[in-house]
């Protein structure tokens, strides 16, 4: 699953390619085409399951009719001829809708009483006829699973981590488009978001001396192998739960450094300011602390901090909330009365990350088959997975982002923004949305990167096996699934080769004399003045019908009935006596 709004470039992917899609249920044998490709099989899948559904129809009308004469046959003392919607039914075997009309057309044309067993087949029609249309309408969108396709292997870039400030601010410029992608989604994606990602409203867990609040914040997520886009291994599931909580206690004191006040702090043993120096809208610093501490398992937590400048920001409203708590401004000569107070406190906060496959958990310097028995992760995967994954993914959206980390920052103007409006609440949660987004999309971003980029640092995969083990999205690439693919050609061959062999070389084979075609050939050349335009159908089709004597072969005499009557039911009844010949001499 991933989630963006940037379109996949053409040689990040590759097309006419069998890969396994991933899907919370397992790996699917799936097939790379283009999106109008898929969408022209999907016509044409509809056309063969239509296809489909007449050959199982006709191979049910012939077994049906097959076996109703046998059993008139050896009926005694009953009628042995064809009801005249045996050959409506049978003639219009190919098309269910015009079977159905045919049908319904014979019992309005008053030529006898509708009885139940019409309604029973008019209503069996009807019943086949929705199959076939709900099977084509149902069955050939599953054959497109999803818009994606599987990676170029020479597309994928994670860049070389240096130690150096060239390197280090290369890196900075290559990495901040993906972190302004993933906060720009969280707005797009908000029910999907608000269904994955767990934050807990904000908990007051006491006061300071001062009578300020202390509070606390929690949050949660989960994203698996399918979410990543892995071709195999879609169970594979990264748990990653965190809390913040204010705290005052790494405020120092504040000093007046004219024109402006400062608050001084110190942040993991190194002294950090705060003030209107740093800009004139609310910004937020985030700094890194212990790495690989004990957690869930020996060396899952890590901790970080962010230290909002948010002192002497003026606010046309009132804040409460710990960051941007606000004082009256005395003698204010503009419209806004409120500034934001000093010493305002740190959030203090901690992750731990835990993935886990199978029962087994494992951090993610341990994603192979040693601490997670079974996992057998390509090289490649490893490596961009540590190289994205190594600390907490909310700290490097956050340091990312800039003055865009924070929601009051991108509604303020100039140094005055609305504090009645701004917390810590909303902050933190666009933050943890973003950095669910990135670590869903953390594979598909290695193939976003601007083109050369391995010209200003090398790319760290290069070579690597099994980089290419995931699949990226697509609205011009699709995923065809391999199985309805091949299932329903193969399932139309089969029918249409039973029917087939049904209709031509087994005892069923004499229902074919029903044709309309033989039919009215038979008629013409014994009665040369027979003329369906000007004759009344439906009286000519039951006087036929009434004189077929199945099981002598021949028609029935009664009263004077000459013309095409006599010859049609002398053809008709022709073909079936062969098989009641053979009754005959069974017995």
């Amino acid at each position: 699953m991933v989630v963006t709004t940037v379109p996949q470039p053409r040689d990040t992917y590759l097309l006419w390619k069998r890969f396994s899609f991933p899907s919370e249920d397992g790996p699917k044998n799936a097939f790379a085409v283009p999106t109008w490709v898929a969408n022209q099989l999907n016509s044409a899948y509809s056309v063969m399951l239509g296809m489909l559904m007449a050959q199982v129809w006709t191979i049910i009308i012939a077994t049906i009719l097959y076996y109703l004469l046998k059993w008139r046959r050896k009926r005694k003392g009953e009628s042995k001829s064809f009801h005249p919607l045996v050959p409506i039914l049978w003639n219009n075997r190919g098309e269910l809708l015009g079977s159905f009309m045919e049908t319904f057309k014979y019992t309005q044309e008053g030529t006898e009483k509708i009885r139940i067993w019409m309604v029973g087949i008019l209503f069996l029609v009807l019943i086949a006829y929705i199959g076939q249309t709900a099977l084509s309408i149902i069955v050939p969108p599953l054959i497109i699973v999803n818009n994606t396709a599987p990676v170029n292997p020479n597309a994928v870039y994670v860049p070389t981590v240096k130690s150096d400030n060239p390197s280090t601010a290369a890196l900075y410029v290559l990495e901040v488009p993906s972190a302004l992608r993933a906060v720009g989604s969280t707005g797009s994606a908000k029910e999907l978001l608000d269904q994955r990602v767990t934050i807990t409203p904000t908990d007051t867990l006491g006061k300071t001396s001062d009578g300020e609040p202390i509070i606390g914040i929690s949050y949660s997520y989960d994203v698996t192998g399918a979410d990543f886009g892995l071709q195999k291994y879609p169970e594979l599931t990264l748990n990653v739960s965190g809390s913040c909580v204010t705290d005052y206690s790494f405020f120092v004191k504040t000093t007046n450094s004219t024109p402006y006040l400062v608050d001084w702090y110190t942040i993991y043993n190194k002294t950090e300011s705060a003030s209107l120096f740093d800009g004139r809208e609310p910004v937020a610093f985030f700094y890194p602390g212990d790495s690989f501490i004990k957690g869930a398992l020996e060396t899952s937590n890590t901790t970080w901090a962010a230290l909002v400048s948010s002192t002497q920001r003026s606010s046309f409203t009132a804040g409460t909330d710990p960051w941007y708590l606000t004082e009256s401004i005395p003698n204010a000569n503009t419209d806004t009365a409120y500034r934001v107070r000093s010493a305002r406190p740190v959030l203090s906060c901690w992750e731990d990350n835990v993935w886990s496959y199978k029962g087994h958990n494992s951090t993610v310097l341990g994603l192979n088959s040693t601490l997670l028995p079974g996992l057998e992760l390509s090289q490649g995967v490893q490596f961009i997975f540590s190289a994205h994954l190594y600390q907490p993914m909310i700290f490097t959206v956050a340091s990312h982002l800039g003055l865009s980390a924070l929601l009051s920052t991108t509604t303020a103007v100039s140094q005055i923004f609305d504090a009645g409006a701004s917390s810590i609440q909303t902050d933190l949660s666009r933050l943890v949305q973003a950095a669910f987004i990135a670590t869903s999309n953390v594979l598909t971003d290695t193939t976003l990167y601007p083109p050369n980029s391995d010209q200003k640092l090398e790319n760290w995969v290069a070579g690597l096996s099994g980089v290419g083990d995931f699949v990226v999205w697509s609205p011009d690439a699709s995923a065809l699934s391999m199985n309805v693919l091949i299932s329903i050609p193969s399932l139309l061959a089969g029918v249409w080769l039973l029917a087939t062999l049904l209709l031509f070389l087994t005892p069923v084979k004499v229902i074919n004399g029903l044709d309309s075609g033989l039919m009215f050939t038979a008629i013409k050349q014994e009665n040369p003045d027979f003329d369906p335009v000007h004759d009344k159908p439906g009286a000519t089709l039951q006087e036929v019908s009434n004189n077929i004597d199945v099981e002598k072969g021949s028609q029935s005499t009664g009263d004077d009935k000459k013309g095409p009557t006599q010859t049609t039911a002398a053809v008709i009844t022709s073909i079936d006596s062969e098989s009641g010949q053979k009754e005959e001499d069974k017995n």
